[in-house]
């Protein structure tokens, strides 16, 4: 359902520029190609979007995690009884849940911790999730105080996601400046074609207007790109 309401944004979006920079419902078919490419790009942004909320939400879990130790409880029963407590605590499909449940799935049925746990960090993608896994295998390997372990990495991504709530809150408002000067195109055509449909007739009559308009939706596009870029730096 998701995908298809994507979709149809998309091709929304695609009549829309086949309308005001072309007013060629043909052009349609040659923009429709682009669906893809924006549903690709939607994916990558959905995929990295689970994965920096997987990152927030880790220092939870580890949290969770510690103070089911410092009660007493063995590892193996800590990521149960975390799995219990992140349930609380957040929504069912939240990914934390789901990979803090899958753990405890495994951990029941014979598996080792470390490995468990390396298989997360490595199912993730983020890199503090496969440091903590290296650190715990060498505390837990070495005879290591696993607790304290624990709490020094909680502190320390406490530290970090401090630091990166305050850029990602710069990062955010040049996103919301992108998003109003890449609708301020589209606006402004509809506006002449409602009010002052001849003042832009030259730009959708004969080849040398289609080519001007397609020149500047080339560049529209260059820019858009490149504001994207800009505005969503990785942190």
């Amino acid at each position: 359902m998701r995908t298809l309401r994507y979709v149809l944004i998309h091709l929304g979006i695609c009549a829309a520029t086949a309308v005001l920079f072309f007013q060629s419902w043909g052009s349609l078919v040659l923009l429709a190609p682009l669906t893809a490419v924006r549903m690709y790009r939607e994916r990558n942004v959905i995929r990295n979007r689970r994965r920096r909320q997987l990152e927030e939400h880790f220092r939870d879990g580890l949290q969770c995690l510690l103070a089911s130790l410092e009660a007493g409880y063995s590892i193996e029963n800590s990521v149960s009884q975390a799995a219990d407590d992140l349930r609380m605590m957040f929504d069912e499909k939240e990914p934390i849940v789901e990979e803090f449940r899958r753990m405890s799935r495994k951990l029941k049925s014979g598996g080792n911790v470390e490995e468990v746990l390396e298989q997360f960090g490595e199912r993730s993608g983020v890199e503090d999730i496969r440091t903590f896994s290296g650190i715990f295998t060498i505390a837990k390997r070495t005879g290591g105080d696993v607790t304290k372990v624990i709490r020094a990495v909680t502190d320390t991504l406490y530290q970090k996601q401090e630091v990166l709530r305050e850029i990602q809150t710069v990062l955010l408002a040049k996103q919301l400046e992108v998003g109003i000067m890449k609708v301020m195109p589209y606006l402004m055509l509809g506006y002449f074609m409602v009010f002052s449909p001849g003042f832009l007739e030259p730009l959708y009559a004969g080849l040398a207007g289609h080519a001007v308009m397609l020149l500047l939706y080339a560049l529209y596009r260059g820019f858009c790109i490149t504001a994207e870029r800009i505005a969503c730096i990785e942190v």
